[in-house]
């Protein structure tokens, strides 16, 4: 009787063991993300405060988060490289990966260094990103995202040497210069500049672990680089990073095409009308708050491939978290439609967003599907649909940079292109499905 006291007590509760499966599937503390998550949504808050008013009907706030999107969306390779080598191997225990396993610091910094190399290619030409309207905020939006490829492998580097919770501070105190540095700079300078040269401080914080001296020779590169031709591996991995670009561009083209919106000429000063300006601001502060439905449900779907990654076939059980994960969305948005409606509390602190935030609401919804969908399917080795998810995003954001120039099309066409792409992955999973019924 005393044992099993002890260990009913010593066994976590149902809360507890799901902060730590997702610390397990993510390698990240859920306490730091929570607080890191806090962060960076009152730091939009501060600089949507000091940039945007109703004098000031400058566009530099929209052009700041598009510009912080090319920085995640040429980030996302390199950052996803390290998860797919943690949930590859905790699935593959075959002792002939014994090579690779030891080579994730050298392979994810030699990435880094190729990738890094690709950004500056895709950052110089004007395809197939859009044109951001200065040379400065090119030239920072540039650099934010070496630092941001420096940041993935400062995680890794605390990683490899088991110092999660050293990394969880920087990170932390990263967030905190951002909103103290970009706010104090704002105030006096509101653009898009000077929140990115913010960012471009608060960057180098999380670049100090990477700068540790490391003796690292060609062929040691080389041989990491041998390691990762293994065909699990490489499938993997291909597949987890088409599915995370397909989701990344579906919950964040929107904001990268709407630079379209500004279309600053410099030399010819072809300014587009203030209004037009306001719009975009305020485009970009609603859809930040309807983004924020699909990152902060993310951790439960986390806990689904958790759960369904170690099962062979799916089960009602292993789908426990995605009905939770639906449950939420639902809720989330119905919640940001009743808020963000004509004359809402949201309507009251930004003008204008009840014209757009009860769409936004709703466009939510399929992409949070597929949002769902995605990592479901990456969790069950449904390898297909997640490329053929990855397809779609590109797809998705052509159709936005086309026919988004405008913000009366652009919700519409992101509801009614995230339908179209939500069924063509739906029949491709059905298809494959059926085949293998007998």
């Amino acid at each position: 009787m005393k044992g099993d006291a002890v260990s009913a007590a010593s066994t976590p509760g149902m809360f507890r063991r799901a902060v730590l499966t997702f610390e397990d599937a993510t390698g990240q503390f859920a306490p730091a993300w929570t607080l890191v998550a806090l962060l960076n949504l009152g730091a939009q808050a501060i600089f949507f405060y000091e940039m945007v008013g109703p004098d000031r009907f400058t566009g530099e706030f929209g052009v700041f988060n598009a510009a912080l999107g090319i920085v995640g969306l040429l980030a996302l390779p390199a950052a996803a490289l390290p998860l797919a080598l943690r949930l590859f191997f905790a699935r593959a225990q075959s002792t002939g990966l014994d090579r690779l396993r030891d080579s994730a610091l050298v392979l994810t910094e030699s990435f880094a260094w190729v990738w890094g190399a690709c950004c500056l290619v895709l950052m110089v030409l004007p395809l197939p990103l859009p044109a951001l309207p200065r040379f400065a905020v090119w030239l920072l939006t540039l650099t934010n995202i070496l630092l941001a490829l420096g940041a993935v492998l400062s995680g890794v580097v605390c990683a490899e040497a088991r110092q999660y919770r050293r990394w969880a501070l920087l990170v932390v105190v990263a967030c905190l210069v951002r909103a103290a540095l970009g706010g104090w700079i704002a105030a006096y300078q509101p653009s898009a500049e000077s929140v990115l040269a913010a960012y471009l401080v608060a960057g180098f914080i999380t670049l100090a672990p990477a700068l540790r001296p490391r003796a690292v020779t060609l062929r040691a590169r080389l041989a990491a680089c041998a390691a990762a031709l293994d065909g699990g591996f490489l499938r993997f991995a291909a597949a987890m990073v088409s599915m995370l670009l397909g989701v990344y561009l579906f919950t964040n083209a929107d904001r990268i095409a709407a630079l379209g919106w500004q279309n600053v000429i410099v030399n010819k000063t072809n300014l587009p009308s203030a209004p037009l300006r306001h719009i975009l601001d305020v485009y970009q502060g609603v859809g930040l708050l309807a983004r924020a439905l699909l990152w902060g449900t993310q951790p439960l779907l986390w806990l689904l491939y958790a759960e369904r990654s170690k099962l062979n076939k799916t089960t009602a059980a292993s789908l426990k978290f995605f009905w939770i994960y639906l449950g939420a969305l639902v809720l989330g948005a119905l919640a940001l439609g009743f808020f963000a409606r004509r004359g809402g509390p949201l309507d009251a602190l930004i003008p204008l967003s009840g014209s757009i935030g009860p769409t936004f609401a709703v466009v939510m919804l399929p992409l949070g599907l597929m949002q769902g969908l995605g990592i479901f399917s990456l969790a069950s080795r449904r390898y297909p649909e997640c490329f053929v998810i990855g397809g779609c995003g590109i797809v998705y954001s052509l159709v936005l940079e086309i026919v988004g120039g405008r913000p009366e099309t652009m919700l519409p066409y992101m509801f009614g292109s995230s339908i179209v792409a939500l069924m063509i992955v739906l029949f491709v999973g059905v298809v494959r499905w059926g085949r293998r019924q007998p």
